[in-house]
C-alpha cells in the first residue's frame, strides 16, 4: 500500500438495489522471516484457533468456555502468566493500533493485574525502545462484562525490524485466570493525537467543568476522571500538520450509572471558532451504563473529514446526571485515519434505511449501544446486511467494527451470529471475502460486547463491501442486537 496514497470521496455509482451511499512473530530459530502482510492484522493466529502456535507462552493454556470469539481463546493463569509473539515490520515507519478482548472467570476481589506491551526489536530481536505499556489495574477484569481494549502506539525509531506483542499477568487472589482472545495489531495513520489520553496527569491539557480525577480501578493506568454532576470535559487538538480534509479516528472508553452522555468532535478554526457541522455526534443513555455493570464500555468511530480552514479538533464530552449517580471517563483517542464511516445509517437511528433485513426490525432502545435505535434479529433467526460503496478500495484495508448483546443472562443460548465483510465488484457479485468474525452462542450476555477486526486488502476490482450478520436460533426469547456499525480505513 502507498504510503503517498489518499482516500478519494468521489461520488458513488449505483450498481444494485441494496446499494448504500457512502457519506515481529516468533518462531523457532530461522534465518527467514515471515513477510510483512501490509495493512491487514499483522498478528498470526490472533483469535487462538490454531492453539499457541506462533504464540510463545509460559503459564498459559487453551480453553473453549466464555469464548468471545471462534472456537478458542487463550487462558492466561492461575498465577504470573505471559504470552508474546515477534511480528516483523518490513519497511517500518507507521504507529500500530492495538485492539484486544479481556475477561475473567470469576468474580474475584482481586483477579490480577495485566501489563500489556509493544516493544520495538532490531534485526538481531534487541529491543531498542518501547512504543506501548498499558497497565490493567487488579480487580478491573472481571466476569460481570468483558472490555475490549483500544490503544494506539509511538512511531517506531529508526532501525526497527520486529514489533513484540506482550501480554503479562500478576497473581491474584485464587482462582485468577484472565481469558484473553481476538487480537488486533494494523497500520495506523498516526500516533495518538491526545494529549495526557489516560488522566494520568489529572486534567492536565483538559478543560472540565465537574470533571475530577478518580484512582479507583480506572480502565487502564492508574487514573481516569469522574464526575457526578452534569458537565462537560474537552481538549483542543492541532490538526493542521495533518493533510487537508484528514478524517480521523476517535476512540474512548466510559463507566457510570444512570448518566448519559453526549460525545461530539467539533472542528475549530484559526480564531477558536466551530465551523461546520461535528465531524462526530454520539450519544450514549445512561441505561446502557447501568446495564455494563459498573464495568467499562469502549467506543470508536470515524470522524467527516475535516472542513477547510479546520486547524483544531475539540474533543467534547457532555453527561447529564439523571439520578444521584455517577460517570467515568478513560484512554481517549484521536487519531489520523483515511476515510469516514462508509455505513450509512449505522446505529438505525432511521429504522432500516440503507440495510436489507429478514426477520430483523429496528427498533428504540433505552439500553442501545450508541443513540436511541438498534437492529434486533429474531429468537428463529435472521441475517441483515449492507453493500457499502468503496472509493479506491483495491489493495486498503478496513476496520471494522460493531456492538452486540443478546437478552441472555448467560444462561439460556444465544444463537452464533457470523459477521463478515465480502467484496463485491462493480455488478454487485461477490469476489472475496475480507474478513469473517465469528460470535458463539454462549458468549452473548445481557452487556454490550465490542467487536473489532481489519480486513485483508481489498482485491483489484473492488467497488463495494457487503457488511452482513447472520444469527442462526436461539433459546425461545433470546434475541440478539446489533448496533454502531463501522467500516472505515484506518491506514
Amino acid at each position: 500500500m502507498s504510503k503517498s496514497s489518499r482516500c478519494r470521496f468521489a461520488r458513488p455509482i449505483a450498481f444494485g438495489c441494496s446499494t448504500s451511499k457512502p457519506g515481529c512473530f516468533h518462531f523457532p530459530p530461522s534465518p527467514l522471516k515471515k513477510a510483512d502482510p501490509g495493512c491487514a492484522n499483522l498478528v498470526q493466529n490472533p483469535s487462538f484457533e490454531a492453539g499457541l502456535a506462533g504464540w510463545s507462552a509460559t503459564n498459559v493454556t487453551i480453553t473453549d468456555s466464555n469464548l468471545f470469539e471462534g472456537t478458542q481463546e487463550a487462558t492466561l493463569g492461575p498465577n504470573v502468566a505471559s504470552i508474546f509473539q515477534d511480528i516483523p515490520l518490513s519497511g517500518c515507519c507507521d504507529p500500530l493500533f492495538l485492539s484486544f478482548n479481556v475477561f475473567a472467570v470469576l468474580d474475584n476481589i482481586n483477579s490480577g493485574s495485566l501489563v500489556v506491551e509493544i516493544l520495538w526489536l532490531n534485526s538481531d530481536r534487541e529491543t531498542i525502545a518501547t512504543g506501548l505499556r498499558l497497565f490493567i489495574p487488579e480487580g478491573r477484569i472481571n466476569n460481570s462484562s468483558r472490555i475490549t481494549y483500544f490503544a494506539v502506539t509511538d512511531r517506531p525509531p529508526s532501525g526497527t525490524t520486529w514489533a513484540r506483542l506482550q501480554f503479562s499477568k500478576g497473581a491474584g487472589a485464587l482462582p485468577d485466570p484472565v481469558k484473553l482472545d481476538q487480537i488486533i495489531l494494523a497500520r495506523a495513520s498516526t500516533s495518538n493525537l491526545v494529549q495526557n489520553p489516560g488522566f494520568e496527569l489529572g486534567l492536565t491539557s483538559w478543560t472540565a467543568t465537574t470533571f475530577v480525577p478518580d484512582f479507583d480501578r480506572p480502565y487502564e493506568g492508574a487514573a481516569q476522571v469522574h464526575a457526578t454532576d452534569d458537565g462537560n470535559l474537552y481538549q483542543d487538538i492541532p490538526i493542521n500538520n495533518l493533510p487537508a480534509h484528514t478524517p480521523l479516528l476517535l476512540s474512548f472508553a466510559a463507566s457510570g450509572g444512570l448518566t448519559s452522555l453526549s460525545v461530539q468532535v467539533l472542528w475549530l478554526n484559526q480564531a477558536g471558532s466551530q465551523i461546520g457541522p461535528p465531524g462526530i455526534d454520539l450519544f450514549i443513555p445512561g441505561d446502557t451504563f447501568v446495564a455494563q455493570n459498573n464495568n467499562y464500555l469502549t467506543y470508536l468511530d470515524f470522524t467527516e473529514p475535516a472542513p477547510a480552514g479546520a486547524v483544531a479538533a475539540r474533543v467534547l464530552f457532555t453527561d447529564t446526571i439523571e439520578k444521584q449517580t455517577d460517570i467515568f471517563l478513560d484512554q481517549v483517542i484521536l487519531t489520523g485515519a483515511k476515510s469516514a464511516n462508509l455505513v450509512q445509517n449505522p446505529s438505525f437511528e432511521n429504522g432500516l434505511t440503507g440495510w436489507t433485513a429478514v426477520n430483523t426490525t429496528a427498533l428504540f432502545s433505552d439500553q442501545a449501544y450508541e443513540g436511541n435505535a438498534v437492529a434486533r434479529v429474531d429468537t428463529t433467526g435472521g441475517l441483515i446486511f449492507q453493500d457499502v460503496l468503496l472509493p479506491s478500495a483495491a489493495g486498503h484495508c478496513f476496520l471494522f467494527n460493531f456492538g452486540l448483546r443478546s437478552s441472555s443472562i448467560g444462561v439460556d443460548l444465544s444463537g452464533n451470529t457470523l459477521a463478515a465483510v465480502h467484496w463485491l465488484d462493480s455488478a454487485g457479485r461477490e469476489i472475496g471475502t475480507g474478513l469473517s468474525v465469528v460470535v458463539p452462542s454462549t458468549s452473548l450476555r445481557a452487556q454490550w460486547l465490542v467487536y473489532t477486526g481489519i480486513t485483508e486488502p481489498a482485491p483489484p476490482g473492488a467497488a463495494a463491501a457487503r457488511v452482513k450478520f447472520t444469527r442462526s436460533p436461539g433459546s425461545p426469547q433470546v434475541f440478539v442486537e446489533i448496533d454502531k456499525v463501522v467500516l472505515g480505513r484506518l491506514s
